[in-house]
């Protein structure tokens, strides 16, 4: 029930998000959302980001404080509520409130559920349950992509929501069965201060991203006012018992990279994503047939993600965001050889989705597994946290691109927008290779670990090595405790009558021969000699 729940957490998500995208696509190629520009459109997108981006690490990290599954009802239900409030509102400012009110379902959701899946299983199987996890995502988007658009052409762009809000209230009933997931004990109040002052630096951070080019210079304001907002939430964590930000988690260089990683993926991701779906429509394809252009790509997702569930063991997380982004940059530059779809744009989009599968569960796996276990929802936060902003960037950076191409033709802005995701790979796949060779180690890891067995195996192979030393030596040098009638030769030189054991045959010879090898000795002085137990 534990892999369900996390796995339909994920897969909801990403559906939503998909839907949101293939949402734009439609609006701006139908009558519905003739006139409005696609800067406006976007923020369908971007209404639902900025929510989830400002409150995934202040979720994560009450979680862990207050309860994972706590915090998962909570976020599903609100989730829900925002999905129906999509549905069903009239004004294009309500839309986007509701969607909102989703992002900030979501925005519980996501650290919630992995925490609790980690925080449940063993350590040996939290790579594969992450692998599920960020698999889960593929599915979502497959599912999305091949019944999503016929939702849209049969009946309206809002039913594409439809599928989010009934899988919410499926999870939301299973919630029941879950256990109520690890707190970390503490007492007292939360950091409300800081949380609010986190949430809102980073709304006014991906605001200013998504609006760089409507507003001009007065995006610098904005960014000043993000920056005063975090140093204030900052300020709270440093003597805040129950800060919102866990600075522990960002003393760890592990994590830091990682959510280096998650940040270049998620604007990757996002800006394929969004591009996607537009060049197709762009060259006059129906939303059906767009669907199904897409159905290989999230294919290649479902499978690459639980391959590479398998192969992070072998290669680590940084092998596969390496060979991810590799992946997806060589699938864009054979994109930009193409004109229209072809054969080898099909091939492309295949790759991409090798690519993206590859990504998930390495960045996860980099930023979680860097936590310690009462960490997992905190570390789960932040890194979506980066994801989203990094997918808000590269939603911003793709729209702002083909709105304004800086290319010739009718497929400028398109092909600019493609060329924008190669050298984002590019930077992602450097700081892979980059973390790959170096061989510095984290101070907080525990590199050496000796087991009690190892040390019971030591012990005994001493003993071994001891009693053959000693058969080696002259009768007389012998250590007096290795042969069982040493005490009775020790009193008879000393001049003290010593009897023979009671059990002993009176015709077995008083001295055994020197080359027999005695036995090992039962007891001795040191350190290793007094160990008792199971070895095991």
């Amino acid at each position: 029930m534990l892999r369900l729940v996390g796995a339909g957490v994920m897969l909801t998500v990403m559906a939503d998000t998909t839907a949101t995208t293939l949402a734009v696509g439609v609006l701006r190629y139908t009558p519905a959302g003739a006139g409005m520009p696609l800067g406006d459109l976007v923020w369908l997108t971007s209404a639902a980001f900025i929510p989830i981006a400002a409150l995934l690490a202040t979720a994560g990290r009450w979680a862990d404080l207050f309860g994972r599954r706590r915090v998962l009802a909570v976020g599903l239900v609100v989730f829900v509520l925002g999905g129906i409030a999509t549905v069903t509102a009239d004004s294009w400012s309500f839309v986007l409130a509701a969607r909102a009110v989703q992002g900030a379902g979501a925005a519980a959701m996501i650290p919630a559920s992995l925490g609790l899946l980690l925080g449940e299983l063993p350590e040996n199987e939290r790579r594969g349950a992450i692998a599920l996890w960020s698999s889960a995502s593929g599915l979502g988007c497959l599912l999305m992509q091949a019944g999503g658009g016929w939702l849209a052409a049969a009946v309206d762009w809002r039913m594409l929501f439809v599928p989010d809000v009934v899988i919410g209230v499926v999870l939301l009933v299973a919630c029941l069965a879950l256990p109520s997931g690890k707190r970390a004990g503490a007492r007292g109040l939360p950091d409300v201060l800081g949380a609010w002052l986190l949430a809102a630096g980073i709304a006014v951070i991906v605001l200013a991203i998504s609006k760089a080019m409507a507003w001009g210079t007065d995006v610098a304001w904005l960014g000043l006012a993000a920056l005063l907002l975090i140093g204030g939430a900052l300020a709270q964590a440093r003597h805040h018992r129950l800060p919102a930000i866990d600075l522990a988690l960002w003393r760890r260089p592990r994590f830091v990279w990682g959510w280096l990683a998650t940040w270049g993926f998620g604007a990757l991701s996002y800006g394929l994503l969004t591009v996607q779906p537009l060049y197709l429509l762009h060259l006059g394809y129906p939303m059906l047939e767009v669907a199904m252009w897409l159905t290989p790509t999230s294919v290649a997702v479902v499978v690459t993600s639980y391959l590479a569930g398998k192969l992070v063991k072998h290669i680590g997380p940084y092998g596969l965001i390496y060979a991810g982004s590799l992946l997806c940059g060589g699938a864009c530059v054979l994109v930009l050889t193409q004109v229209g779809p072809t054969v080898w744009g099909l091939i492309a989009s295949v790759v991409v989705g090798m690519g993206v599968g590859a990504l998930a569960p390495g960045t996860s796996v980099a930023t979680t597994l860097a936590a310690r276990p009462h960490q997992y929802a905190s570390a789960v936060g932040a890194a979506t946290m980066a994801r989203m902003v990094g997918g808000a960037v590269g939603v911003a950076v793709v729209s702002l691109v083909i709105d304004h191409p800086a290319l010739i033709g009718g497929f400028g802005g398109l092909a600019g927008a493609i060329a924008i995701c190669v050298a984002i790979s590019v930077l992602t796949g450097a700081l892979a290779l980059t973390k790959i060779t170096r061989v510095r180690t984290d101070p907080g890891d525990v590199m050496v670990k000796v087991p009690r067995r190892m040390l019971l195996e030591l012990r005994m192979t001493l003993a071994t090595v001891a009693a053959e030393a000693d058969a080696l030596l002259p009768a007389e040098t012998r250590a007096l405790p290795m042969d069982p009638h040493a005490g009775q030769h020790a009193g008879q030189h000393a001049g003290v009558h010593v009897h023979p054991p009671v059990n002993q045959p009176v015709n077995q010879p008083a001295n055994p021969p020197v080359h027999a090898v005695p036995r090992p000795r039962a007891a001795d002085s040191g350190p290793l000699a007094s160990t008792r137990g199971n070895p095991n």
